[in-house]
């Protein structure tokens, strides 16, 4: 009996390459078809990745709604803003009126408190004014003496004024008896000179807030000569 192997059970060992020769193998690289366009060579470059067209008309429609949504909330924004901004106008306005109102309240109210007081005042200021304008002559310590008590009267003013009371004089010759008081009248034979300023006496007083009257101005007029 031959102790060589038999052809079903024979193993084949295959014999080690000889150095220097080329190891030669089909070895299959398996390689997703989607991964070849992750990479990148020297002579094809990464290309992006493009969504599919649905997907894009998706996006698309969604960024038009919310595009939408955002208009509509700032023109509700801008129209608030602008009723805000009319509303806090009209607040103002209420308020400024209402300060006005308030101010000429209490104006009024000091003046009817205080007018007693300037009526009085006003007149020691007349008074000291006939004095000194009665003699406008006077020298040495008369003139000395004269002169300060037309610095009292001026003081007279200044306190006044402090008070709210300026004294005032109107321009102009035609007489007014809503603003002049007249004590003494002129005759003149000049028609043009009828009831127009012949001699002022006194200045009148009025409070400077709305220029409401305290005292008015004294004065004289002229009046037409009646032919005799």
């Amino acid at each position: 009996m031959s102790d060589e192997p038999t052809g079903e059970n024979e193993i084949i060992v295959p014999s080690p390459p000889e150095p220097g020769a080329e190891i030669a193998a089909d070895v299959a690289l398996v390689v997703p078809a989607a991964a070849y366009e992750s990479i990148a060579t020297d002579d094809a470059p990464l290309t992006p990745f493009v969504a599919p067209v649905d997907g894009q008309a998706a996006t698309l429609a969604a960024l038009a709604t919310l595009g939408d949504s955002l208009h509509r909330r700032l023109e509700g924004l801008h129209t608030l803003f602008e009723r805000e901004i009319r509303a806090e106008a009209t607040r103002e306005k209420v308020v400024d009126r209402l300060h006005a109102e308030l101010q000429e309240y209490k104006q009024d109210l000091l003046l009817n408190v205080l007018r007693p007081v300037f009526v009085d005042l006003i007149q020691l200021h007349d008074d000291i004014g006939k004095i000194v304008a009665a003699h406008p002559l006077a020298e040495g310590e008369p003139r000395r003496l004269l002169d300060l008590m037309a610095g009292f009267q001026q003081g007279i003013e200044d306190i006044l004024y402090r008070q709210g009371v300026e004294p005032y004089s109107l321009e102009g010759d035609t007489f007014d008896p809503k603003r002049q008081r007249a004590v003494a009248t002129v005759p003149t034979d000049d028609p043009s000179q009828n009831k127009s300023i012949a001699a002022r006496h006194r200045k009148g007083f009025q409070a400077l807030a709305g220029e409401k009257l305290i005292r008015p101005e004294i004065v004289s007029v002229h009046a037409l000569r009646k032919p005799g």
